[in-house]
């Protein structure tokens, strides 16, 4: 099934509040108003950028379960599941699971987590039915946002507390072991409201046998996220964000550790998180307003394994197997250049390897089997503060100043605490110098103790043909910082839980008294950022109910760290690039109120100079979805979805029908939902063990608003 013909409508629905200075709906045209590229309300015919924007109407239409499955509406942008418990997420994706060069903002907060450079979607404490609307720039918006806004940014707003209903209960269930439910409820007052929601699902991931095994991605995610909102003053509005999420993941063995162990404890991930967010707001006249806003997140992540080390001169279970733990061993790997073949190559020959060795074997212990740990936590503290104003009706200004703490811990991965302070001023000036001109000019300066002083420009002109018509001309500048982990990595795998004999003598068996695997890995310490060069040239219309925006852009990624960074192997180079070309068109059309139509395509040609780097690079991307309220309280939805040579050669195609059934009751409603998804290419997705054992999948919902 080849997809050509692209419609679509963004409906754009909300209230404004008096107070809340995110968003309004649309202007007085009719034109979407939108917030993200600039930080500043424009229409999205006068923005510097191309806009998605994912209004509540496509979310109930598009029938998404997670956060991540609305970025297929998205043109150009990957949204997978490259492993069967983690969603990947990347707009221009080149690598299938190290999706590091995008930010995502969760009410004006960065879920970025600063240590190892990741956006962890399964952790993001909102639920589906809590999301107001979702707006994407697609290209560099470091100049706004800062470092690690390299390729986009995603915005993910919240619906305020005075538009969620009283109360909220909601059940989900179907095959692939779906269960879901979440619980709302909403408190009001004459000055403001507060929100919780409590949220809860799972999934059996992929599920079919892969080489006779059956794949372990299986997950549980509990979510708990609460806002509020409250006028102090006819001026001045306080907001409180709050919560976090604890995560189970059952996740396969790493290729590398079955090199050397026996894996008898099957490796499952824990994470648990926490967040607290405090914004004010004041409009001091109709023409300047100002913010300030300060967050904490914590996150708290445990990568466990048991395993059985294997003997490496009879490549059997034994205590032998304490070898690979021994201090002799740590040391010949080290004098070898940390070649992990040449370290086992040259063991039999080693005189005090031997001797630890014999030590071993007679020593009557039994198999050295024990605990693997990877460790990780993450934190952040955060304040900004943002001026808006507008100095005459061609020239708006706004202006800022940014500085934030983080701070990562890892025994595994970092041998005790890292921790960066960075500091930025960023602004962005409008000016209309003709009626029909626009002209955006913006900036982000940042230093940091890594990075140093970096800044990120965008220029852009935009030539209004006529109202709700706009051409623009976009040049930007990004990078992406090193991260934490990349900066100062100082690997060591530690034996934990070890058997009795050992623990009894640690120092006397294996040499040293915190006994690590022989394989380390040390970050050199010279990286420098990636950085990204983003031409485009776009057009946003409006045809009384037709949209349309058009981008054709030409990307040049250089300085990237493409090769693996793990305790195996350590290949952290500023040696590779990409370079991305191609076009993409989002058109959206309401023929009549019953009916929404809207399409995305995306045509990519991306030249890189290592296969990491290509893997996520689908050469075509596209959706449709159609709409259709036939009745007073049914809405029927159907969504498909392409992306062809993932990995080069598989290609994943999907559809989607959805079956919604609203019922009126006397202190609230009821919602009736039924949906299937089914895979028509047959293809895994994006890598070969990807499959389920049915190519459909299908739940059915209950909500009960009151």
């Amino acid at each position: 099934m080849k997809f050509r013909g692209m419609l679509a409508l963004l409906a754009l629905t909300g209230n404004l509040h008096a107070t809340e200075l995110l968003w309004v709906p649309e202007g007085a045209d009719g034109i979407p108003v939108v917030l993200t590229p600039a930080r500043l309300r424009q229409p999205q015919s006068e923005v510097p950028a191309s806009v998605t924007v994912i209004d509540r109407e496509l979310i109930e239409a598009s029938g998404a379960r997670e956060l991540y499955e609305l970025m297929r509406l998205v043109p150009g942008m990957s949204a997978v599941k490259a492993d069967g418990n983690v969603p990947t997420v990347a707009y221009h994706g080149t690598q299938a699971r190290d999706t590091r060069r995008m930010l995502v903002l969760v009410d004006g907060r960065s879920v970025y987590q600063p240590g190892f450079s990741r956006v962890l979607w399964n952790d993001i404490p909102v639920a589906v039915s809590d999301v107001e609307r979702i707006e994407v720039t697609r290209g560099p918006n470091a100049a706004s946002y800062g470092a690690n806004a390299v390729t986009g940014i995603i915005n993910i707003i919240t619906r305020h507390p005075q538009d969620s209903p009283d109360g909220s209960v909601m059940l989900r269930g179907g095959n692939n072991g779906v269960s879901d439910a979440h619980v709302t409820n909403t408190r009001r007052w004459a000055e403001g409201a507060v929100r919780t929601t409590v949220a809860r699902r799972s999934d059996d991931g992929y599920d079919k046998p892969f080489r006779g095994r059956e794949i372990r991605d299986a997950k549980v995610v509990e979510t708990l996220d609460m806002r509020l909102a409250h006028d102090l003053t006819a001026r001045d509005t306080l907001e409180v964000f709050a919560g976090g999420a604890r995560s189970e993941l059952e996740r396969l063995e790493d290729g590398a550790l079955l090199d050397f162990s026996a894996v008898y404890g099957p490796p499952d991930e824990q994470m648990r998180s926490g967040f607290a967010q405090l914004r004010w707001q004041r409009q001091w006249s109709p023409d300047h307003a100002s913010k300030v806003q300060f967050y904490a997140q914590h996150s708290d992540g445990a990568l466990r394994a048991d395993v059985c080390p294997f003997d490496p001169l009879t490549g059997q279970v034994g205590p032998g197997g304490g070898l690979l733990y021994s201090r002799e061993l740590r040391e010949l790997y080290e004098a070898s250049n940390r070649d992990v073949d040449a370290t086992l190559a040259a063991a039999a020959s080693d005189p005090a390897v031997m001797q630890r060795y014999m030590t071993l074997i007679s020593s009557g212990a039994g198999p050295f089997c024990h605990r693997l740990l990877q460790d990780v936590q993450e934190q952040r503290l955060d304040i900004e503060i943002e001026d808006t104003l507008r100095i005459s009706d061609q020239i708006r200004l706004v202006a800022g100043a940014n500085a934030r703490h983080d701070r990562g811990k890892s025994a595994a991965l970092l041998k005790g605490r890292a921790h960066n302070n960075s500091y930025a001023l960023f602004g962005n000036l409008e000016l209309i110098p003709l009626q029909a001109l626009h002209l955006n000019i913006g900036g982000f300066w940042q230093w940091d103790q890594i990075n140093s002083a970096r800044f990120s420009p965008r220029v852009a002109a935009i030539w209004r043909l006529a109202p709700g018509h706009g051409v623009r001309l976009v040049y930007s500048e990004a990078v992406r910082n090193v991260d934490l982990y990349e900066e100062k990595a100082n690997t060591g795998l530690r034996a934990y839980n070890m058997p009795a004999t050992f623990r009894a003598d640690t120092v006397g068996l294996l040499g040293w008294d915190q006994p690590e695997l022989f394989v380390t890995q040390t970050a050199e310490g010279n990286l420098k950022p990636e950085r990204i060069r983003s031409r485009e040239v776009g057009y946003f219309g409006r045809f009384m109910q037709f949209e349309v925006d058009l981008r054709v852009y030409e990307e040049s990624l250089r300085d990237l760290i493409s090769e693996p960074t793990n305790p195996f192997r350590f290949d952290a180079t500023n040696d590779n690039q990409v370079r991305h070309r191609g076009w993409e068109a989002q058109t959206s059309w309401r023929p009549h109120p019953q009916h929404l139509l809207r399409g995305t395509y995306a045509r990519r040609h991306t030249e890189a100079d290592v296969v990491p780097e290509s893997r996520l690079a689908a050469r075509h991307i596209s959706s449709m979805l159609w709409r259709y309220d036939f009745r007073e309280g049914w809405m029927f939805s159907s969504a498909y979805y392409l992306a062809r040579q993932y990995s080069s050669r598989f290609t994943h195609e999907q559809a989607m029908a959805q079956l919604t059934r609203r019922v009126p009751l006397p202190h609230g409603e009821l919602a009736l939902s039924a949906q299937v998804e089914h895979n028509l290419s047959g293809d895994s997705v994006v890598f070969r063990r990807n499959d389920y054992r049915d190519r459909s999948r299908y739940w059915v919902s209950a909500a009960l608003n009151f």
